[in-house]
């Protein structure tokens, strides 16, 4: 699923943005936010209220189901679990604990991919400056829990880089923020509901964002209910 770069209108950066100071399994991941001398590696957004977690993570979740609505996807499901029940999770094998998930099938397009992968961290971003909440070190925090939405992103489409050009990765973000601001209203509905919730079912999420559910893919193993 790779976005055609002809099909993007957009004005890349003629040199690298990022900084590569972060290591995440061993390789370096690169962020637009310096990485602080003082603060440990994975507390980035521990001065936020669990209150204030659950919604930011709703948050992401919402942009993804949504994303996925307006491409024509078909979701299954949007939920996520509470800041105090992850405190008791156990990481995987990659060292991640999953906080939440959005399950859908029949995404066609490359395009499609990429800005149903980049809106969550973006809108995570977003979320915080609007709630007047965004600082240096939490916008740091999102873009290390976007790390499995990159990684995915980056191993379709591997001639992305962090390097300039108009193969950068801000692409992806250029693109999800074209799309947050034209669907903005509809990640917030969701978002409100789900982070009360924790669960929603695709339709229920298609009748908050007002957006169709998509089609359900013949060759998805995931019933439609």
């Amino acid at each position: 699923m790779t976005a055609t770069a002809a099909t993007i209108t957009w004005n890349p950066p003629t040199t690298s943005l990022w900084y590569d100071l972060t290591v995440i399994n061993g390789s370096t991941y690169h962020t637009r936010h310096r990485a602080p001398d003082s603060t440990p590696a994975g507390t980035y957004l521990d001065d936020l209220t669990d209150g204030e977690r659950d919604t930011l993570r709703a948050v992401h979740e919402a942009a993804h189901a949504v994303a996925g609505l307006a491409a024509g996807s078909f979701i299954h499901h949007a939920r996520i679990a509470t800041t105090a029940a992850l405190r008791d999770r156990t990481p995987d094998s990659k060292g991640l604990v999953v906080g939440g998930d959005v399950h859908g099938c029949n995404l066609a397009d490359g395009r499609s991919f990429v800005i149903f992968m980049g809106a969550a961290e973006r809108a995570e971003d977003r979320w915080l400056r609007e709630a007047g909440l965004w600082t240096h070190t939490r916008a740091l925090g999102v873009e290390i829990g976007a790390y499995t939405d990159r990684r995915h992103v980056l191993d379709i489409n591997p001639h992305l880089g962090f390097d300039g050009g108009p193969t950068d990765y801000l692409v992806v973000h250029h693109l999800a923020d074209q799309f947050l601001d034209e669907h903005w209203d509809a990640v917030l509905a969701v978002t409100d509901v789900l982070s009360s919730r924790l669960h929603l079912t695709g339709n229920e999420v298609a009748a908050l964002a007002g957006i169709p559910n998509g089609t359900h893919s013949a060759t998805c193993t995931q019933p439609t209910a």
